[in-house]
């Protein structure tokens, strides 16, 4: 997947979904381009879900925007937040500043928000429970769990689901 034109990052994940990237491009038009063309072409992809990134000067961040998700391969949590309606701004500026977050960012698609918490489960589940879930304005969250992994060739034999 990382290879692929247009992905710039992608981390494996435990929950609802196997794999979150970043796709870049100038235009929705492009990514969706990506994502149809390049991705949905790869063997053993079942389904996708996209969802842009809202720029920050739509939700009235401007220069003061926060850093959004890197997706880095490794231990991180990635949580999906639904907001109640005209709350999301007011949101990303609260999330922004708990210190355990590295990244936040306005979405479109089925959650409004995604945030990055580049800690292991044990230490970000407390992040998610007792900081993030109780901001008024937060209908609901659901969270994936980054994890370092390296699919090692040696494993791998013809009879492998993974060939």
């Amino acid at each position: 997947l990382r290879a692929k034109p247009g992905v710039r990052r992608a981390a494996v994940v435990v929950g609802e979904w196997d794999l979150i990237a970043l796709v870049e491009g100038p235009s929705v038009t492009a990514i969706a381009t990506t994502v149809l063309g390049e991705i949905h072409a790869l063997d053993g992809v079942e389904r996708t879900l996209t969802s842009p990134l809202v720029p920050s000067n739509l939700i009235g961040m401007g220069f003061a925007a926060p850093s959004p998700p890197s997706l880095m391969p490794g231990e991180a949590c990635y949580v999906h937040v639904r907001a109640q309606a005209g709350a999301v701004e007011g949101l990303v500026e609260r999330i922004a500043e708990i210190e355990e977050v590295s990244g936040v960012a306005a979405t479109g698609g089925p959650f409004d928000l995604v945030v990055e918490i580049r800690h292991p489960w044990e230490v970000a589940a407390g992040t998610v429970l007792s900081q993030i879930q109780g901001i008024p304005g937060i209908v609901s969250t659901t969270t994936m769990l980054g994890v370092d992994y390296d699919e090692r060739e040696e494993d791998r034999d013809q009879f492998s689901p993974w060939s």
